[in-house]
C-alpha cells in the first residue's frame, strides 16, 4: 500500500483559469478576490470587485480574511510569487484558497473576451441606466423582497446611483451597511465598473 502525505502542498490543485474565476465571481455567495500587487498597480487597473491586499501585508494581516470563505488571489504574471501567498494561507488553515493562473493580464483579457460579461465603460452613456436597472431587477430586488424589502432609484449621475429603500428595508440598521455594500458590489461586479450607491 502506498501512503501519501496529505500535508504536502500541491500548487496545481489551487490553480484557476481566468474564465473560472470570472464564473465564480457571479455566484450568489461570491469569493473574496484579493489583488496582491502593490496599491499603485491596483489603482492603474484591476478586476472590479477585487480588494487591494498587497502581498507584503498579507502575513501580518491574515486576521482580516475570513478563514472559511472562498479566497482567490491574483498577482502579476509571476505565478510562483502568487503561489507562495496561497501556500501561506493554506499553512494557516484557510480551507478554500486558489489563484488565477497568468495573473491580472490574463484575467482582464478573459474578461474582455467573455461574451457573457457586461462592461459598462464600453456602452453608450444612454444605456447605463437600463443596464443598472436590469441588474437590480435580476440580482438585487429579489434578495431584498425575500426579506420584505425593496428599493427604487431616485436618480443616476454617472458612477453614482441614488436609491430609496422600501418596505422592511426602511429604517433597518443593516440597510445602512451590509445591504448597501451588497448592492454596490453586485452592481459593480455585474457591470465591471466601480459604482457608488448612495441611500437617500
Amino acid at each position: 500500500m502506498k501512503f501519501t502525505n496529505k500535508n504536502v502542498f500541491e500548487a496545481s490543485k489551487h490553480a484557476l483559469e481566468p474564465e473560472v474565476c470570472l464564473k465564480e465571481r457571479r455566484k450568489n455567495m461570491p469569493p473574496i478576490i484579493l489583488d496582491i500587487r502593490s496599491q499603485e498597480e491596483y489603482k492603474v487597473r484591476h478586476l472590479v470587485g477585487a480588494y487591494s491586499f498587497p502581498g507584503e501585508y498579507l502575513r501580518d494581516n491574515l486576521s482580516q480574511i475570513p478563514p472559511y470563505a472562498q479566497v482567490i488571489l491574483y498577482g502579476d504574471n509571476d505565478d510562483e510569487k502568487t503561489i507562495s501567498f496561497v501556500k501561506l494561507l493554506v499553512d494557516n488553515k484557510f480551507s478554500d484558497v486558489s489563484y488565477v493562473s497568468g495573473g491580472v493580464e490574463k484575467l482582464l483579457a478573459a474578461l474582455n473576451a467573455a461574451e457573457d460579461e457586461v462592461i459598462l465603460d464600453s456602452l453608450p452613456r444612454a444605456e447605463w441606466a437600463q443596464k443598472i436597472e436590469s441588474v437590480l431587477n435580476e440580482k438585487v430586488r429579489p434578495t431584498l423582497a425575500a426579506d420584505g424589502g425593496g428599493l427604487s432609484i431616485l436618480k443616476i449621475e454617472e458612477d453614482k446611483v441614488f436609491i430609496n429603500y422600501e418596505g422592511a428595508c426602511q429604517g433597518c440598521a443593516s440597510a445602512a451597511t451590509g445591504t448597501l455594500n451588497f448592492i454596490r458590489n453586485t452592481l459593480s461586479t455585474s457591470l465591471n465598473h466601480d459604482i457608488e450607491v448612495i441611500s437617500a
